[in-house]
């Protein structure tokens, strides 16, 4: 910049992802998702006490999804961090998919896909900031999903006192969603909170207007925060 002044880059400096690219990942996505949709429809992941409910969630509505996400992501994050970013977002919109599938099934969001993304999204993103020099982006990305985490866990413990159905499963999944957000920006996190809450709670009301529900129906809170 003239005079020495220093401009950080924005999203708008990047260049325009190639067309092919958000062509190939979308095909990939479905591809994936077919597969995950496939393995997700055994119910593989019910409790012996869920085994009497059906899904609500038809198998091939993941691959659809999942094919819409990485197209999207490709196309929002492809060139940035030198394409090393993508992978991390790809990997974790699967989990979400995945995540969201069972929590709209049996309302529970289990520890063993929230768990092993923790290392998997951390990992990922390392590799970016390494890719593209930015270990502030790394270093937000820690700090907002471990404030997201104890945030969400107060009110966990608030719910419980209330007797709610918010659960120790929102609490590790807010982590992950904080790590996915604070990369991108200070603001992302907190913007994804209230939307969480805003969505679930039109949501909810929806459902009392349409007389499908009463304000005493749990309803899966997960696929909001995603």
């Amino acid at each position: 910049c003239p005079g020495g002044a220093v401009r950080l880059m924005t999203w708008a400096d990047l260049p325009p992802t190639p067309w092919w690219y958000v062509a190939v990942l979308s095909v990939a996505g479905a591809v994936v998702g077919q597969v995950l949709g496939t393995r997700l429809a055994t119910l593989g992941y019910r409790l012996d006490h869920e085994a009497g409910l059906r899904p609500r969630t038809p198998a091939w509505a993941v691959a659809g999804t999942l094919a819409v996400l990485w197209g999207l992501l490709a196309w929002r994050l492809g060139p940035a961090a030198e394409y090393a970013l993508a992978p991390a977002y790809l990997g974790f919109a699967a989990v979400a998919v995945a995540l969201a599938w069972v929590d709209l099934d049996v309302h529970r969001l289990p520890h063993g896909l929230t768990r092993p993304a923790y290392p998997m999204l951390v990992g990922q993103l390392a590799l970016a900031s390494w890719a593209s020099g930015d270990w502030a982006a790394l270093r937000r990305a820690l700090i907002a999903g471990a404030l997201l985490w104890a945030v969400y866990l107060v009110l966990a413990l608030l719910a419980a006192l209330l007797r709610s159905g918010f659960g120790l499963g929102d609490v590790t999944l807010a982590g992950l969603v904080g790590i996915a957000t604070g990369y991108l920006s200070p603001w992302a996190p907190v913007i994804a909170t209230y939307a969480a809450f805003l969505l679930s709670g039109a949501y909810g009301l929806g459902r009392i207007i349409a007389r499908r529900g009463s304000r005493k129906d749990h309803i899966a809170f997960g696929p909001w925060m995603l």
